[in-house]
Order: structure tokens, then sequence, then C-alpha cells
């Protein structure tokens, strides 16, 4: 009853367009959400996200939601999950992209990208975890692990620097894994990949782990 009292004095609005918000929407109206800019990598294997792990044998196959377009829906979205306390917006990408892929995937083990904990600290929550457990939600038996490696290195931040110094930047940033991933399918997910750097060092301590098969997932694609 609180919660619809305040609504009335303080209406919900989109995100992107900023129309108010009816009570079954949550950060963006429907209109919003029909606009939503999907990649529909998982209907292309070899779609431009792939390219960037190809090399890497385990990795079989690797997808985003969404496009990432400055001051786009996607954009939006990121931003006020990261910066702006929204971490609800994670589990609800998640559980919306999931519904897509459950007839297409189901790793034994979901891991989101670590982040520092300085940067844990500052923020609350990783916003990789959320987006995480709201695909598990839609997958069968996957398991969210964040505890099998965790960041041991606070780098800059990757924005607004060039491919060769994003691969620089992130080099020895991760502890090895816990255990031994013999036999198990683990997806990688994160929020943004751009040139897949942070999440290409933390394929190389999976297979190091002797994971079976690697699959990536995100929120969105540069």
């Amino acid at each position: 009853m609180l919660s619809e009292f305040l609504s009335l004095i303080y209406p919900a609005t989109c995100l992107n367009c900023n129309e108010t918000l009816i009570s079954a929407e949550n950060f963006i109206c429907t209109s919003c959400k029909m606009d939503l800019p999907e990649t529909m990598d998982h209907l292309n294997p070899e779609n431009e996200l792939f390219q960037k792990f190809a090399y890497n044998p385990l990795v079989k196959s690797a997808a985003a939601f969404l496009y990432f377009n400055e001051g786009g829906i996607a954009q939006k979205l990121i931003h006020n999950l990261k910066y702006e306390g929204a971490h609800e917006i994670g589990d609800l990408l998640g559980a919306e992209y999931g519904r897509t892929l459950s007839t297409f995937l189901n790793p034994d083990i979901i891991v989101p990208v670590p982040i520092h904990k300085k940067k844990l600290s500052k923020r609350g929550y990783n916003q990789s975890l959320g987006f995480a457990n709201g695909l598990a939600s839609c997958f069968e038996e996957s398991e969210v692990r964040d505890d099998l490696i965790y960041r041991i290195k606070n780098t800059a931040t990757q924005t607004r620097k060039n491919k060769l110094s994003r691969w620089q930047n992130v080099d020895n940033i991760y502890s090895e894994v816990k255990e031994d991933l013999e036999g198990k399918v683990v997806a990688i997910v994160d929020d943004v990949i751009t040139t897949g750097a942070t999440v290409g060092m933390l394929c190389d301590k999976l297979v190091e782990a002797n994971a079976s098969a690697i699959h990536i997932l995100c929120i969105a694609r540069r």
C-alpha cells in the first residue's frame, strides 16, 4: 500500500522516453520494451561477438542480448544498473533473455565477471551477478557461482582505451579458479563487451581449470 501511495506522488517514469509507467511496467514502458535493440546473436553461431573469442577452441558460443548504442535504450538501462543503484535491472534483463536462450543453452555453472573488492564496496553489488541470476532462473540446472574466481587487480576504466591498451590493462587481473571444473559447461556473464579483453582473460583461467566448454553471454555489445 505504501508503495502504491508513493507511486501516486512520485510516479515512476520510463528510463528511455520519460513516460509514466503503469503498475505492470518496470524501468521502461511497454512501447520502449518492444523497441529494445535485440541482436538475435543466438540465431547466428558465427556472429560478431563470437568472432572476438573464436581463437579459443573451448568457447562454443557468444551472444549479447542488445546492441549498445550511444544514447540508446541499452546504454540508459546499463547506466542505471551500474551507476544509479538500480540493480534489479540486471535480474529483469537476465530473465527476459533467459526465456529466449533456455531452448538453446543449459550450462552447469554461470560465472558473473568479477569486479574488484574496492569497486564492489563502492557500488554495493556486482552488476553482472543480477543478470546471471535472471538467466539462471530460466535454465533447468544452472548454478550461479560468484565465488570461484576473484579480481585481484583494480585496473583503470576501459571506456576510453584502445584495443591494445584494453588487453594490456587486464593482464593478470584474476586469481586462479578455486575448483577443478573438469566436465563442466560454464557460461561467463558480463554487462557490456567491447573488445572482449576482460572476458578473454577469464576464459583463459577457466581453461586452466579444465572446463569442458565455455559460453559467453552479456547484456549488450558495442
